[in-house]
This record gives C-alpha cells, sequence and structure tokens, in this order.
C-alpha cells in the first residue's frame, strides 16, 4: 500500500514562468508542481501556507493557483497490435521483381562495338581540347 503523503499543488496558468521569490522557486509556463515533494523540495507546510496568505503566492495569484487535488494522470496511448498481421522482412518481399527484356531496347554486339569506339573517340578529342587549353602561351607571358 501507499503511504499517505502531504501535498501543496501548484499551478502556473500563464504562459511564461512564475517566480515565487520568498520560495526561492521558478514555476514554469503551464505546469503543475507539489511542493511538499520530499524527492524534490523541503518546504515545510508552514511555509508554504504563509506564502498562500502573504507571500508571492498570494502576489501572484492572478498567474498561479492553489489546487486541493492533485491533476489527474496522463492516459497512456497504447497503440493496437494484432499478432495475425504480416510484417515484412528483409528475407521475404510482398513484391515479386521480374527481368523483362525488351525486343526495340536490344542493341547486337557489333553496334555496341561502333557505338563505343565513336563514344572513346569524342573523348579523346575532348581531352586533347583539354590538354591544349591548359598549356600556357609563353609569347604572352
Amino acid at each position: 500500500m501507499k503511504k499517505e503523503t502531504a501535498s501543496f499543488w501548484v499551478t502556473n496558468m500563464s504562459p511564461r514562468n512564475v517566480t515565487l521569490a520568498d520560495l526561492a522557486l521558478n514555476i514554469r509556463a503551464f505546469s503543475t508542481v507539489n511542493l511538499m515533494d520530499k524527492r524534490h523540495y523541503k518546504y515545510t507546510l508552514e511555509q508554504l501556507l504563509k506564502s498562500q496568505e502573504s507571500g508571492s503566492l498570494f502576489k501572484k495569484r492572478d498567474k498561479i493557483a492553489v489546487r486541493n487535488v492533485p491533476p489527474p494522470d496522463p492516459e497512456k496511448t497504447r497503440i493496437p497490435f494484432v499478432e495475425s498481421a504480416v510484417l515484412p522482412t528483409r528475407q521475404r518481399s510482398l513484391y515479386q521483381i521480374e527481368d523483362q527484356e525488351y525486343e526495340e531496347l536490344k542493341v547486337s554486339e557489333e553496334d555496341q562495338k561502333k557505338q563505343d569506339e565513336i563514344y572513346a573517340k569524342e573523348n579523346a578529342d575532348l581531352a586533347e581540347l583539354d590538354a591544349q587549353r591548359s598549356v600556357i602561351n609563353p609569347k604572352k607571358v
């Protein structure tokens, strides 16, 4: 069983962080804090009641609300999982890939050799032009 502990819940309702000077505490915007939580704070109930009556909690009551009940726990979202669902793996694919050969795209070996020779000749000509451009003309220097 859980031990019943004292709680003093404070909610910052403003879009800005609020400083409680007498408690030396900053409360983030739109957040709720339990000031009697022993893990994070070391306030006594007398300190908090005094601040609520005449201290910074009283001065900033338009931005800070003191709650009597803790905020509800956020609902845990659960993603449904169907055990019979098919999960794709790397070993097995849902799609079957077929290699198709098209007659109109086929090139004979003789035509391929001719195209390769033409391509090589064009590249050789371009390489020769690049080499000529990179040579410095000694007459202009």
